[in-house]
């Protein structure tokens, strides 16, 4: 072999080796950001972010964040392209990207195996976490845009019985891997995603995940954020307002948190459009609870009924949210509409309601009152289905047979049905 075969062999070498680093893609997805844009995502397990190419265009990808300990080595890198793009791919895998006219927009929440000092959630049994399973069932309905409203990390500690439930705890990439990554693997290559903050993710919890994998701005490394700064997304018909309720508690607050939550709630008044709007919370302004507690009439959430409750503009019509792992429909006087949709796959609460309840009242010590006069309960594990086109909403469980379906106003309200029992 002469010299100058050597460096030709030599260079294909490097080029090779260069290539296969990259090639060692873990996870890669799509999201919506603010300002109409598209945030290609992928995680990696070394230093050097892949080449991604967008409408036959190759650009690399930036590094978001990096952890290198050695024998420890996690990136996760970052491409903001616009919504309009036609195509993208990521090495060799096509990443879903927003069709012209969204019409199918599906919604989950609650999703990771719950594990911790009370409960121990079976998670090696597709039975007792069946969340693989209810994102087939959803990935049938070849969703434009998937809404997760919050809470993707559950495995808080050490799990009894290993045999039941493996042994990956604690706030880590293992932890993130195995709730969410690996069981949404295949339908991250689908649909594009909406992620909302839960409360799993709050400061205090797994903040350290979400703001490196899944928030919807930049990366920074400093001290968490209790709240994310809240934006809108247009979908054509109707627009969705994402806010971060994930630091608000349910039954007791404090006026700084009612300050935060009006701050961000005034960029919603201030909106100039009056598009009608659908308001993603991770935490349900109002929720019916279990049977035994209905004398209790203050369910809920109270720092966001404090900031906001009656504050609503007219063109908001629904609220959806997770966090009480249940499916619910409350229709509403005078306040917009709530859907609970939180019954993607985490331990599922005790649910010993009725199918239907009219006129369940809600009172608190702030002297404000509500009215739900009609309350829906849904039972098992599933997911939700807003179809624009036909002006549809569904409830699916995780064999995607259709639990509940309604019709929606033209300002997108859920109809009324008196025949439905």
């Amino acid at each position: 072999m002469n010299i100058a075969n050597v460096f030709i062999f030599l260079a294909l070498s490097l080029v090779t080796s260069f290539h296969s680093v990259h090639a060692q893609i873990l996870y890669t997805w799509s999201q919506v950001i603010p300002e109409s844009k598209l945030s290609i995502r992928a995680i990696i397990d070394n230093d050097m972010c892949p080449i991604a190419y967008v409408d036959g265009e190759e650009i690399e990808m930036l590094n978001r964040s990096s952890i290198n300990s050695g024998d420890h080595i996690e990136t996760v890198c970052e491409l903001t392209v616009q919504t309009d793009v036609k195509s993208v791919s990521v090495e060799d895998l096509q990443v879903p990207v927003l069709p012209e006219k969204i019409s199918k927009i599906a919604f989950i929440g609650d999703t990771g195996c719950r594990i911790n000092a009370l409960f121990q959630q079976e998670c090696n049994s597709v039975d007792s976490w069946p969340l693989k399973k209810n994102l087939d069932s959803l990935a049938l309905h070849k969703p434009d845009l998937i809404v997760h409203v919050g809470d993707y990390h559950y495995r808080k500690t050490k799990c009894r019985n290993t045999k039941k439930c493996g042994n990956v705890y604690g706030y880590n990439k293992e932890v993130w891997y195995a709730d969410w990554f690996e069981p949404a693997k295949d339908i991250l290559l689908q649909s594009s995603f909406l992620f909302v903050r839960g409360n799993h993710e709050s400061c205090d919890r797994a903040y350290e995940g979400w703001f490196k994998y899944l928030d919807a701005y930049p990366f920074s490394s400093e001290k968490c954020e209790n709240f994310v700064s809240s934006w809108s997304l247009d979908i054509g018909p109707m627009k969705f307002f994402i806010f971060d309720s994930s630091f608000g508690e349910d039954i007791f607050t404090t006026q700084s948190k009612i300050d935060a939550f009006e701050e961000q709630f005034d960029k919603l008044i201030q909106d100039s459009s009056d598009k009608f709007t659908w308001f993603l919370t991770h935490r349900p302004l109002w929720r019916s609870p279990k049977k035994e507690f209905l004398a209790l009439k203050s369910h809920g959430n109270l720092t966001q009924i404090e900031a906001f409750g009656d504050k609503f503009p007219s063109n908001v019509t629904t609220i959806v949210s997770g966090h009480i792992h249940i499916a619910q429909i409350l229709l509403m006087d005078n306040v917009p509409d709530q859907i609970i949709v939180g019954n993607g796959g985490a331990l599922l609460h005790a649910q010993d309601q009725e199918p239907v309840y009219q006129n369940v009242e809600f009172n608190y010590s702030n002297g404000k009152n509500y009215l739900a006069h009609k309350v829906r309960n849904f039972f098992g594990f599933g997911f939700a289905i807003l179809n624009l086109d036909n002006h549809e909403f569904t409830f699916y469980n995780q064999d995607n047979e259709k639990m509940y379906s309604t019709e929606l106003t033209e300002d997108f309200k859920l109809k009324i049905d008196q025949n439905y029992t």
